[in-house]
């Protein structure tokens, strides 16, 4: 009876440890095993390839992903905002370049150089870990090589008899009034000038192009000053004088105005993301398959002012992650380069890791890459401030009465030149 007894007593004790056991492994793998990552959707991921990608993270490494994909702006608005009332709410961020020197006045995120090693960052462009390192730490790892690049539509250049792409604003004017007088296409051209921060960075393009900016080397506020002025100037006149420009560019986003370029309603698409090409020739979103060309220069005010825009994005941890080891595993799988090659074979997106661009494979599937190397040598990222998220809400407000026409180009960048007064950069304040 003692022997039963003792064998019912253990048994109840197994019972008891096993499910004390079951349940706080339950409880420790809810907290470590599920991570919260968001990000922008990507403009031409129109295949899903991230989400896809993800949901293969989960199977593999059992880690459970709550996956938020918005416009960028929704992004930068939850990310921000989460971040300035004290974080906690994401384990992996989007990290735009425009951030880093008010992310590192914050100290908002983790360093990465303890999680990735001297080889896997070794591995990566040069450029991309430089521009989200600072003071010797890696602090974001990139997910999007963002350069933008000048496209055309060959065909209708030719029907319109003209023998090869625009290099300055001049010829593209001339161009442009042909292929319209021709009839070949209304408006040759459409901006994603939409009251966003995408539009920002058409400023900035047309800005670098004229050979102006906000600010020089000296620390004196340009904006409102010539040539800075006359590439405002020379953006309302696409849209108003010269009627070039698609009317509906002051509310078009980006892969709105792409999705036109697409459709064969405009010839040419100034600042377009890598996958452009792409998806130009895939039948089942364009209808100018084989029309597609990339140019080896982009138009400016002059061929010695030409300039293009890298925008890349990077992925980060915040402090306030509680689960760092599960996000880095994320970001590692992720940014990968069997992961990176796939994003490249199916969206045409551009490789973060340097042998990727000897790849035999991408190379026979995208010769144009010989283009994007020529315009990619006149990059020039956007400024590199603490405050530049109030200077793009600030220029963007302003810029767009200018395209509305309730404000001249002057006076919008008076408006932008004031903001800019007295505002830090390199321990310097700027002045007019």
């Amino acid at each position: 009876m003692k022997n039963m007894m003792k064998v019912k007593l253990v048994s109840v004790m197994i019972v008891t440890i096993a499910l004390s056991v079951i349940f706080t492994g339950t409880s420790m793998a809810a907290t470590s095993s599920k991570i919260t990552v968001i990000m922008p959707r990507h403009e031409m991921d129109l295949k899903g390839i991230w989400e896809k990608q993800t949901r293969a993270f989960e199977k593999a490494t059992g880690i459970q992903v709550e996956f938020i994909q918005m416009s960028w702006d929704e992004v930068a608005d939850k990310v921000l905002t989460d971040l300035a009332a004290g974080g906690g709410s994401y384990d992996v961020i989007e990290f735009d370049n425009g951030w880093v020197a008010k992310f590192v006045a914050a100290d908002w995120v983790e360093p990465l150089d303890s999680f990735a090693s001297k080889d896997y960052i070794e591995s990566l462009l040069p450029g991309l870990v430089s521009t989200f390192s600072k003071n010797g730490k890696v602090l974001g790892i990139a997910w999007n090589n963002d350069t933008r690049f000048f496209f055309y539509n060959k065909a209708y250049l030719q029907k319109a008899g003209i023998q090869a792409p625009p290099k300055t604003w001049d010829e593209v004017i001339a161009q442009a009034k042909t292929i319209k007088e021709k009839g070949i296409c209304e408006y040759p051209l459409a901006e994603y000038w939409n009251q966003e921060w995408a539009l920002a960075n058409s400023v900035a393009f047309y800005l670098y192009s004229f050979g102006g900016n906000y600010f020089d080397d000296k620390g004196q506020i340009i904006i409102n000053k010539s040539p800075s002025v006359d590439a405002l100037q020379f953006m309302v006149d696409l849209l108003k004088k010269e009627q070039l420009a698609h009317p509906s560019s002051i509310t078009l986003s980006q892969e709105a105005a792409a999705d036109l370029f697409y459709r064969g309603s405009t010839a040419f698409f100034f600042q377009g993301p890598p996958s452009t090409f792409s998806y130009a020739n895939d039948a089942t979103k364009s209808k100018v398959v084989g029309q597609i060309e990339a140019a080896s220069w982009l138009p400016a005010k002059t061929s010695s002012l030409q300039a293009t825009l890298t925008l890349p994005e990077a992925f980060s941890i915040p402090k306030t992650s509680k689960n760092k080891e599960a996000a880095w595993k994320y970001i590692q799988f992720m940014i990968s380069k069997e992961k990176d090659k796939e994003r490249a074979l199916e969206i045409g997106s551009l490789p973060i890791f340097k042998d990727l661009y000897t790849d035999e494979q991408l190379l026979k599937l995208y010769p144009y890459w010989k283009q994007f190397g020529q315009q990619a040598a006149v990059a020039k990222p956007l400024p590199q401030v603490e405050w530049y998220d109030e200077l793009v809400q600030t220029t963007i407000v302003a810029v767009q009465q200018a395209l509305l026409g309730s404000k001249t180009p002057q006076a919008a960048a008076d408006e932008i030149a004031s903001y800019l007064e007295g505002k830090p950069v390199a321990g310097k304040k700027l002045s007019k």
